[in-house]
């Protein structure tokens, strides 16, 4: 290649460059609008801004209806789980009053002697014997 055609390829990369870069600067929305309303009578403006508005505020309801019924099932699942640990608490405690017996005015029986606060810390914090 001749340094002339060289010269002529990249002036034809230039030119091919800055057409795009003129066909790429969009129009601003206020001659955008007036392009538009120059084509329909007002009326006909007025109708189909009132749609698009109808559309859009139809979209954000059901959006917030959406994050409402999953913070309210959020909401449920934390309740639902405190009354789980409290109602597994209360089974635990009445099995193991079942394995103690009464005898001769002492509780015998169960897993070993009873500690108060083994039980607290197994209720409490899901730690101890078993």
């Amino acid at each position: 290649m001749t340094r002339e055609e060289v010269i002529a390829v990249f002036k034809e990369a230039d030119a091919r460059i800055a057409a795009r870069k003129a066909k790429a600067i969009p129009k601003p929305a206020a001659v955008k609008f007036e392009e538009r309303c120059a084509e329909k009578p007002t009326e006909a403006i007025i109708r189909d801004a009132a749609l698009h508005n109808e559309a859009a505020t139809e979209r954000l309801r059901q959006e917030r209806e959406q994050a409402a019924l999953i913070e309210a099932s959020n909401v449920r699942a934390r309740y639902q789980a405190v009354l789980d640990r409290h109602w597994q608490s209360m089974i635990d405690a009445q099995r193991e009053q079942r394995t103690f017996r009464m005898v001769g005015g002492f509780l015998e029986g169960g897993a070993g002697d009873y500690s108060p606060i083994e039980r607290y810390e197994q209720t409490t914090y899901g730690r101890g014997r078993r």
